[in-house]
């Protein structure tokens, strides 16, 4: 088998989800290690996920799979947008209605698989690394200058997005760290979702504050970019009691110390214009411990135990809102419920089914369209429709006994 040719079908109309981190580059690249291989597996070898280490002066997300070619000769970003300015070079600006033109041929004339890796055997996981490591590398990634490449042609980066959708169902790009040329590339002109790490030191979410807001200003303002964008904060709590992890999510109100969760609330009500927001159930759910993240892929790929604070559980509970892209501030109670209405209604279409089912199915839906907290509701609610629905699984499942 070529592990390194690229499997997937074209025009997957896929989408682009950003992993940034202002500090702790390591726990950003086991991130999005995680979310990828748990994405690659939903669907064995019709879920084809492209990781890109964008992390240039920093790059290390290939150390955590093996296979692969050696560091000296796999191309990756360096080399790709390398060969993107000579092109863009060789053929001059194009007028302002014409970038778009200007970036599809360019984009159109590179051999994508020389970038490509594929890491997994058993799932469809590609690498896109942060390039050629020789004695040129540092001095080559220095060369690199984004922002003229941006004013070379501003719809390159859009329609390198674009290129890789049409290939892969999710592209997840580790950003590098702070505050950079590159770093808005990755954060406000390639991505449809945004994962945003922060750590307990308080530079930590006062930067990734300032690139979410940065991001979401420049889709309002460029009339060209106007497109949603979802963020999702992830903190990384620090180690030791619950108290310690409890006292900086809430704060302290007797030493007018704030927590993260109404600094997110507040980020994240300005950003999107909503009076008030509500994080309650996902920051319940969603935290990757530090400790944790210490921990090398291999755990992951063995099938690891998912405790509730372990890595693999915290990022396999961020995929519930983040893959079928709900927002952070809908209970995980409702999230649940509205897959399992979707399933439940998918089923519903077979003439066999129970009239039940489709009962089932638009009570589901008609609470959806309501307002309100009626949150108990909604999980009894959901218990019956997952109770139903796996109940027309085991139909299923005893006819097709019978046929065979």
């Amino acid at each position: 088998m070529d592990t390194n040719r690229i499997t997937a079908a074209p025009a997957l109309a896929g989408e682009v989800t950003t992993f940034y981190a202002y500090d702790g580059a390591g726990a950003r690249s086991r991130a999005l290690a995680h979310a990828a291989w748990l994405l690659s597996g939903r669907t064995p070898g019709k879920t084809p996920v492209l990781m890109i280490d964008w992390d240039l002066e920093g790059p290390g997300l290939h150390h955590y799979f093996s296979g692969g070619q050696p560091d000296g000769e796999r191309r990756g970003v360096l080399e790709l947008f390398e060969d993107c300015r000579e092109r863009l070079h060789v053929l001059g600006r194009a007028p302002a209605d014409e970038t778009r033109e200007l970036a599809e041929r360019v984009l159109d004339e590179l051999d994508w698989e020389c970038y490509i890796e594929r890491v997994d055997d058993s799932r469809p996981l590609y690498l896109m690394r942060a390039g050629r490591f020789d004695d040129s590398y540092g001095e080559r990634v220095d060369r690199l200058d984004w922002d003229a490449l941006f004013c070379a042609c501003p719809a390159l980066f859009r329609s390198f997005a674009a290129h890789l959708t049409r290939r892969f169902a999710h592209v997840l790009v580790d950003c590098r760290s702070g505050r950079s040329a590159a770093t808005s590339v990755c954060t406000a002109l390639l991505p449809d979702k945004m994962v945003g790490l922060f750590t307990p030191e308080p530079r930590s979410l006062e930067g990734l504050d300032g690139v979410v807001r940065r991001a979401l200003d420049y889709r309002c303002s460029h009339e060209d970019e106007q497109r949603p964008l979802l963020v999702y904060p992830l903190p990384s709590p620090p180690d030791g009691a619950a108290e310690a992890r409890l006292g900086w999510r809430r704060g302290d109100p007797r030493h007018g110390q704030p927590g993260y969760q109404a600094a997110l609330e507040k980020l994240l009500g300005e950003c999107y214009g909503l009076a008030g927001v509500a994080l309650d159930s996902y920051l319940d759910e969603v935290q990757l411990p530090q400790a944790a993240l210490g921990e090398a892929m291999a755990p992951c790929t063995r099938g690891a135990e998912r405790d509730r604070l372990g890595p693999v559980r915290s990022v396999e509970t961020l995929l519930e809102w983040m893959e079928p892209g709900h927002f952070p501030w809908r209970p995980l109670a409702e999230v649940r419920l509205v897959q399992a209405v979707a399933a439940l209604r998918e089923r519903a279409g077979d003439t066999q089914a129970p009239p039940l089912a489709r009962e089932l199915a638009r009570l589901g839906q008609l609470y959806l369209g309501q307002q309100g907290d009626e949150l108990e509701v909604a999980r009894r609610l959901e218990q019956h429709v997952i109770a139903l629905e796996e109940g027309l699984h085991a139909m299923e499942e005893g006819r097709h006994t019978v046929r065979n």
